[in-house]
């Protein structure tokens, strides 16, 4: 997965396999010789920092000159949206990750960007990372918890991995007969809920939070003004799975697989579509499974991995990608509250859209990534925060 990361297409900046996230802070901005400080003083923590790929291997370097990764932006009022959208596609020299102090947005307060080759750290890596430099307590949230026991895995298992990790190379996309076809432009967007919101919708329905953040952007997409026109009983989604066991929390590179699933499309309401998508999910939830996807990653050849990738992103199998990380842990920088996170996603090509949603402490924040050239797709993130107010 790493290598073919590192390999991904890319006809533009905004196309590059760049993710991250931004943490809010409150408190006075700190200088950024004082942020560089702190990243190096924690820098022994997170291994993957000093990470760099060595063939089909990482090379992990004893120190590293943060002076090059640490990098501080004054902004104009209201303008964090836009100058986060910009520098996700900014270059990454090897070590391939910066951290970018922000301020000016906001009357008070300031951000701080982290922003990472993929082909470096999957969502458990970043997560992992966060909390290595920002909390005061062990990182918790980068290994899929299923792991901690050992897993029996079935042939069912087996035959369900098998399924879900090729049913999207054989399923028709969702925007093939959109005739604008896709670009090299991106646009992001971000909108926070409160976690109860998604909680009670959950409880409600005896579903997953994440099953409510997918339920909603099914919902979203079928009530866009351009409707997936060639999947009108059900919506594809491309859904990455954990797969990182206890040990490999810090280590570099993914530890994460991506599945294909079809969610109910047509005249529903939410809660229906709710209901019929915890069912679709619920083989996802299982330790065992996860257990069964990793056995056939670890022993399946890159070449066929990536060949595999290669066809669930193309077009003509064209799906929405969505993923979703739990921060775990408070954050803070130096007594400087971290009062939200919101993640930063990426469209391959090929895909029109994408959207990631993180939870942290009492907030949910959903951020989009979306192809501007393909009708509809601007209304997909207040429809999506429609659809989860009106499932709670």
């Amino acid at each position: 997965m790493d290598r073919a990361l590192r390999r991904s297409p890319a006809i533009s900046p905004q196309t590059l396999p760049h993710v991250g996230m931004v943490l809010h802070c409150e408190g006075p901005v700190p200088g950024l010789e004082e942020v560089a400080a702190h990243v190096a003083q924690r820098l022994p923590t997170v291994p993957a920092l000093r990470s760099t790929p060595a063939g089909s291997r990482w090379s992990i370097a004893e120190s590293l000159d943060i002076s090059s990764h640490v990098e501080e932006r004054t902004l104009a009022p209201g303008s964090l949206d836009a100058a986060v959208g910009e520098l996700i596609g900014a270059p990454l020299p090897e070590p391939a990750w910066r951290l970018h102090l922000l301020h000016g947005h906001a009357p008070d307060g300031f951000a701080l960007l982290f922003r990472v080759h993929h082909s470096l750290q999957d969502g458990g890596g970043i997560l992992h990372t966060l909390e290595a430099l920002f909390s005061e307590e062990a990182p918790a949230s980068a290994a899929y918890p299923g792991f901690a026991r050992p897993q029996r895995i079935t042939i069912r298992d087996l035959a369900t991995s098998v399924r879900l990790l090729l049913g999207g190379t054989v399923r028709r996309g969702a925007w093939t007969a959109h005739p604008e076809g896709f670009s090299g432009s991106r646009e992001h967007r971000w909108r926070t809920v409160p976690l109860d919101l998604l909680r009670s919708a959950a409880g409600r329905h005896s579903a997953s939070v994440n099953d409510v953040f997918l339920a909603a952007l099914a919902h979203a997409l079928v009530r866009t003004g351009e409707r997936p026109p060639s999947t009108p009983a059900a919506v594809p989604f491309l859904v990455p799975v954990n797969l990182r066991r206890p040990g490999e929390e810090a280590a570099p590179g993914n530890r994460v697989i991506l599945t294909s699933l079809a969610l109910p499309g047509g005249e529903r309401t939410a809660a229906q579509r709710l209901s019929l998508t915890a069912q679709a999910t619920g083989a996802l939830r299982s330790a065992s499974l996860r257990a069964a996807l990793r056995r056939i990653t670890d022993l399946t050849p890159v070449p066929v991995l990536a060949a595999v990738r290669r066809s669930v992103t193309s077009p003509a199998h064209a799906a929405m990608l969505a993923s979703n990380v739990a921060v775990g842990r408070p954050l803070a920088f130096r007594g400087a509250r971290v009062t939200g996170a919101a993640p930063v996603m990426w469209a391959p090509l090929g895909i029109p859209a994408a959207a990631v949603l993180t939870t942290y402490g009492d907030t949910a924040t959903a951020g989009f990534v979306t192809d501007p050239a393909m009708p509809g797709l601007d209304g997909l993130p207040d429809l999506w925060r429609e659809a989860v107010e009106t499932l709670a």
